[in-house]
């Protein structure tokens, strides 16, 4: 069990940079509109800010989530099942906001089209509150389970 908490301690060092680097972007980006012109500048920090997204996203699912599953006795399964259960263990609050994040995440990660990527980019900016809220809700339940120190990682 020290191993795996072990390797919690070091996805959620991995997550606050994630996290650090996505709200970054997320303040370069705050201010623009659906409908707007963009330079390419603006076209950069677009896709930097989705990108990172799936990033967070990505540590977030794959690492902390599946991790506090083991913990939790579980660690079997897809990521549907994974989510499930961190909801009712209260690890998280909402699997399925979570479940559509990763088809968003997944979009991202294929699609090539311009102007769908300015429409993805704008779904990222609408839920990017609640990611945040998410991992706080997620740190929280592993500060409480003693899973993560209090002090280890105060940005999320």
């Amino acid at each position: 069990m020290e191993k795996i908490i072990s390797i919690l301690t070091d996805d959620w060092s991995y997550l606050q940079l994630a996290v650090s680097q996505f709200t970054f972007s997320k303040q370069a980006c705050d201010a623009f509109v659906s409908g707007g012109e963009y330079s390419e500048t603006d076209l950069e920090k677009m896709e930097a800010f989705t990108a990172r997204f799936a990033r967070v996203l990505d540590i977030y699912t794959q690492k902390i989530l599946k991790t506090a599953d083991v913990l939790e006795g579980y660690g079997e399964g897809t990521l549907r099942d994974v989510l499930g259960r961190c909801e009712k263990a209260g690890i998280i609050s909402d699997a399925q906001s979570i479940l559509k994040w990763r088809i968003l995440r997944n979009e991202i990660a294929h699609d090539y089209i311009p102007s769908e990527q300015r429409r993805i980019f704008f779904e990222v900016q609408d839920v990017a509150d609640s990611l945040f809220d998410s991992i706080l809700v997620t740190k929280s339940h592993l500060i409480a389970a003693k899973w993560l120190n209090a002090t280890h990682g105060t940005s999320s």
